[in-house]
C-alpha cells in the first residue's frame, strides 16, 4: 500500500502543478501518442497478412490433387492472369458444368459467356477513356463487382469472366475442373536478402520510434528532477523518491497510450484510400494483434519507468546539486563504445565468414547486431556532442550564446536529436544495401539468352492453329522474329513419356542442333548424359492434347540430334523428345495443345507490349504473354522499397513533431532568461540565431556518428549477402541532408513562439 501512494503522490504532483504541468502532460501525451499510433500500426502487420492470406487461401483452387469427375457441381477454371503496364492484373475464366457450380468469393453467381465480374478498381480502370487497350483486351460485359472477401486489397484489379463450353477443356494447360474453391497456398521461403532487408527496415522504421518515446517522457524533466531533490532533501530516501518520480511519469505513459489508440482509429481509414508505399488493404484488417499490442502499451509503461528511474538517479544521489543546477557530470565513453561493439562483434562472424547470410537462427543474431549498433550509434551522439561544446570557444554573440546554453545543460538538446542519429544510420545502412540488392534484382537476366525476349502460349484446339497465332502476332507493326511451336507435354512412347513439338525448321533449332532441314523431316533430341535417345524409328507414340488421343509412328528417316545450348540452358527445355515438321504429322490428325510463340518486340515500349498482349488475347481467353526472364524477386525489392520508405516517412514525421515540441517545451522553461536577454537590448535575430545554433551543433555530432555507423553497418550487411561494399555518397548526403532540413525546419517552427515569450512582461515571476 505504500507504494501506491507514492505512486499516486507523484502521479498528483504532475497534475498539480497549475498551467505548465497540464501544458507539459498535452505536449507528453502528443508525442507519445503520435508514436504509440505508429507502433499500433505496426502490430497490426500480423492480423493483415493473415486477413489477406485467408482470402487468398478462399479464393484458390488445389491444381495438384485429382481432378473431380464433371457433375452438376463442378466448374472449369481457366487461368487468364495478365500484366497491364507493370500492373498484375488477377483473371479467372469460368464454365460451370452443371446448375451447382460454385462460384468464387465474392462473386453471386457465375457469369455466362461473355460477361465478367470485375472488381471496383477494375471497373475504374475500364472507364477511364486512356485505358483502351485494356478494354479491347477483355471484351467482356460486366454484370457485377467482386465484393472486398473476393478481393486483397481494395485497389486490386481482378475479374471473372465466363465462357463457352466449347472454349475451355480440362485437358488445356492452365485449366482445371473443381467442385469448390478454397485451397492451402504454399508459401515459398523468402531469399536470404529479401529477409535481410525486412530486418533492417523493421529496426530503421521501429527503434527510432522507441527512442523518441523515451525522450518525450523526459519533456519537462528540469523541473521534475528539482522537485524530487527537493523531496530527498526534505528525507525521502531514494526509492521513495524513484517511486514518485515513476508515477509522474506513468501518468504521462498512460496518456499518451490513450492518445495513440485516439489516433490510430480515425489513421487507418486514411490509409487504405492513400495507400503510402504501394500498401493495398482494407482498413478493415488494419486491426492490432492481441498480443503485439499488449506488448506496446506495456513497454511505454515499462519505457517510462526504466527511464524515469535512470534520469532521476542524480537527482536522489546528489540532490543538493540539482537545486543548485551544478553542471553535469562528463558523460562517459566505455559503456557506450562496448555497446557498438558488441552490435559489431555479433555481425562480424557472418560478414566475414564467405556463405552468404541463410536466414533462419541467424536472424536472431542479426537482429540483435543490428538493434546494438543502432543504439550504439544514439549512445554516442551525447558524448561526441559534449566533446564538441566542451572544445568550442570562439564566435559571434549567438554562437556564444548557444554554447553557453549548451555547456549549461544541452541534454533536452541531445535527447531530441538522438533519435534523428539513430534513424538516419539506419537509413545509411538501408540504403546501402538496397543498393546492392537492386543492382541484382531490379534487372533480371534472360532466362535463356538465346530464345527471344517474349513469349506467348495460346491453348488451341486443333494444331493448325499455329499459323493463326503467328499471323496475329506478326500482324502487330512492333512484333519481329516469330517462331511457334505446338507443344505437346503428355506423349506416350515404348520406354515411357516424352515431350514432342511441332514447327517449322527455324522454330525447332531453338531446341536442337538440326542441320539441314525441310517440311517433312523428324528429329529426336538426345542428351549426351543419356544413355539412348527417347524414342527411335518405328516407335508409335500415343499422343494426348486437348482433343482426342492420336496414335503416330516415328518414321523411319527420322534422325537423332543433340540438344542445342539454349535448350540445355532451359530446364522446361532440356528434354525435348521428339521434334516434327507439319509435313510429317499432316495424316496423324493430332490434337490440339499449347501453341507457344516466341518473338521480340522493337522497339519494346510500354504500350507496344500491352498491343502486343491485348493481340494475343484475342486469340484465347486464357492466351497470354511473358517476358524470358528470371522470375526474380523485382515486384517483391518493389513493395519492400515502396512499404519501408513509408515506414521511415512515418518514424521520421513523428520524430519531427517531437522536435518541435521538444523545441517549444525548452524555450517556454526558458522564457525569462530570454525575456531579459531581450529587455538587456539583445537583438530578436540574435536570440533566433543562438536558437538554430542550439540545434545545429547537437545535430552536427550526430550526424557525424549517424554517417559512420551506417556506412559501418551498411559494409557488414553487404558482406553478409556476399555483395560487393559500394557506398553512394551523393545518397548519404541527401539522407543527412533531409534529416538537416527536419530539424532546422521544426526549429524554425518554433521562432513565433521565441517572438512571444521575449516580451517584456516574462519576466513577472509568481
Amino acid at each position: 500500500m505504500r507504494w501506491v501512494r507514492e505512486v499516486a503522490l507523484g502521479v498528483r504532483m504532475s497534475v498539480s502543478g497549475g498551467r505548465d504541468s497540464w501544458v507539459r502532460l498535452a505536449l507528453i501525451a502528443t508525442a507519445v501518442g503520435a508514436a504509440v499510433a505508429l507502433l499500433l500500426g505496426a502490430a497490426s502487420t500480423p492480423t493483415l497478412m493473415d486477413a489477406r492470406a485467408e482470402r487468398d487461401e478462399a479464393r484458390s483452387y488445389d491444381q495438384t490433387q485429382s481432378i473431380p469427375e464433371p457433375s452438376a457441381d463442378t466448374l472449369l477454371v481457366g487461368y487468364a492472369d495478365s500484366d497491364y503496364f507493370e500492373r498484375g492484373i488477377v483473371g479467372r475464366v469460368l464454365v460451370p458444368e452443371g446448375p451447382r457450380a460454385p462460384a468464387p468469393p465474392g462473386v453471386d453467381e457465375v457469369p455466362g459467356p461473355g460477361e465478367m465480374v470485375v472488381s471496383p478498381a477494375l471497373k475504374r480502370l475500364l472507364e477511364s477513356p486512356e485505358h483502351r487497350l485494356l478494354r479491347e483486351r477483355l471484351d467482356y460485359r460486366i454484370v457485377g463487382t467482386v465484393d472486398p472477401e473476393g478481393l486483397l486489397g481494395p485497389h486490386e484489379p481482378a475479374y471473372y469472366a465466363g465462357a463457352d463450353k466449347s472454349e475451355l477443356s480440362p485437358a488445356m494447360s492452365m485449366v482445371t475442373r473443381i467442385d469448390d474453391f478454397g485451397a492451402e497456398r504454399r508459401e515459398s521461403e523468402p531469399s536470404p536478402a529479401i529477409l535481410l532487408l525486412v530486418l533492417v527496415g523493421a529496426s530503421v522504421a521501429l527503434l527510432p520510434l522507441g527512442v523518441f518515446v523515451a525522450a518525450a517522457l523526459r519533456f519537462g524533466s528540469d523541473k521534475r528532477d528539482r522537485r524530487i531533490a527537493a523531496l530527498r532533501l526534505l528525507g525521502a530516501d531514494r526509492w521513495t523518491a524513484g517511486r514518485i518520480a515513476c508515477g509522474e511519469a506513468v501518468i504521462g505513459a498512460l496518456a499518451g497510450i490513450a492518445a495513440g489508440v485516439a489516433l490510430f482509429l480515425p489513421l487507418r481509414e486514411v490509409v487504405s484510400p492513400m495507400r503510402p508505399g504501394g500498401i493495398d488493404v482494407f482498413a478493415a484488417d488494419i486491426v492490432p494483434h492481441p498480443v503485439l499490442a499488449v506488448v506496446v502499451c506495456f513497454g511505454v509503461v515499462a519505457l517510462a519507468v526504466g527511464v524515469t528511474l535512470v534520469s532521476t538517479a542524480r537527482a536522489a544521489t546528489d540532490p543538493l546539486g540539482v537545486t543548485r543546477r551544478a553542471a553535469r557530470p562528463r558523460r562517459r565513453l566505455w559503456w557506450r563504445a562496448a555497446l557498438t561493439a558488441a552490435g559489431a562483434a555479433l555481425l562480424a562472424p557472418m560478414a566475414t565468414a564467405g556463405d552468404e547470410f541463410a536466414g533462419g537462427s541467424e536472424s536472431l543474431q542479426a537482429a540483435a547486431g543490428l538493434v546494438l549498433l543502432l543504439l550504439g550509434a544514439g549512445a554516442l551522439t551525447p558524448w561526441l556532442f559534449q566533446v564538441v561544446v566542451s572544445r568550442a570557444r570562439r564566435g559571434g554573440v549567438a554562437w556564444l550564446l548557444a554554447v553557453r546554453r549548451l555547456r549549461a545543460d544541452g541534454a533536452a538538446e541531445t535527447r531530441a536529436v538522438t533519435g534523428v542519429a539513430v534513424a538516419v544510420a539506419g537509413v545509411i545502412a538501408l540504403q546501402s544495401l538496397f543498393a546492392g540488392v537492386a543492382e541484382r534484382f531490379d534487372n533480371p537476366e534472360p532466362m535463356n539468352p538465346g530464345m527471344p525476349p517474349y513469349t506467348a502460349r495460346v491453348n488451341a484446339q486443333d494444331p493448325s492453329a499455329a499459323e493463326g497465332t503467328a499471323e496475329r502476332l506478326r500482324s502487330v507493326p512492333q512484333v519481329r522474329d516469330v517462331r511457334t511451336v505446338v507443344e505437346y507435354q503428355r506423349v506416350e512412347g515404348p520406354d515411357g513419356s516424352l515431350a514432342m513439338r511441332v514447327g517449322g525448321c527455324d522454330a525447332l533449332r531453338q531446341y536442337a542442333r538440326i542441320g539441314t532441314c525441310s517440311d517433312g523431316d523428324v528429329f529426336v533430341g538426345e542428351d549426351g548424359a543419356a544413355p539412348a535417345a527417347p524414342a527411335a524409328p518405328g516407335d508409335r507414340l500415343r499422343v494426348l492434347g486437348t482433343g482426342e488421343a492420336a496414335s503416330w509412328t516415328l518414321p523411319g528417316s527420322t534422325r537423332a540430334v543433340p540438344l542445342s545450348e539454349t535448350a540445355r540452358q532451359d530446364p522446361a527445355n532440356a528434354v525435348v523428345g521428339v521434334l516434327a515438321t507439319p509435313g510429317a504429322v499432316a495424316e496423324a490428325g493430332l490434337p490440339g495443345s499449347v501453341v507457344r510463340a516466341s518473338f521480340d518486340v522493337a522497339p519494346a515500349t510500354p504500350r507496344a507490349v500491352e498491343e502486343v498482349r491485348t493481340a494475343v488475347r484475342e486469340l484465347g481467353p486464357t492466351a497470354t504473354v511473358t517476358a524470358n526472364t528470371m522470375p526474380g524477386n523485382v515486384q517483391v525489392i518493389d513493395s519492400l522499397r515502396g512499404l519501408l520508405t513509408a515506414l521511415v516517412a512515418a518514424s521520421l514525421g513523428v520524430i519531427g513533431l517531437g522536435l518541435l515540441i521538444s523545441t517549444v517545451e525548452q524555450l517556454r522553461e526558458g522564457r525569462q532568461a530570454l525575456a531579459l536577454l531581450a529587455a538587456s537590448g539583445v537583438r530578436g535575430r540574435t536570440l533566433a540565431a543562438s536558437v538554430l545554433y542550439q540545434s545545429a551543433i547537437p545535430l552536427a555530432a550526430g550526424l557525424l556518428v549517424a554517417a559512420a555507423m551506417g556506412t559501418v553497418l551498411g559494409g557488414l550487411l553487404l558482406r553478409m549477402l556476399d555483395y560487393p561494399v559500394e557506398f553512394d555518397p551523393v545518397a548519404i548526403a541527401v539522407t543527412a541532408g533531409a534529416a538537416a532540413a527536419v530539424v532546422l525546419g521544426v526549429t524554425l517552427l518554433s521562432l513565433p513562439a521565441l517572438a512571444r515569450l521575449v516580451r517584456p512582461d516574462n519576466l513577472r515571476a509568481e
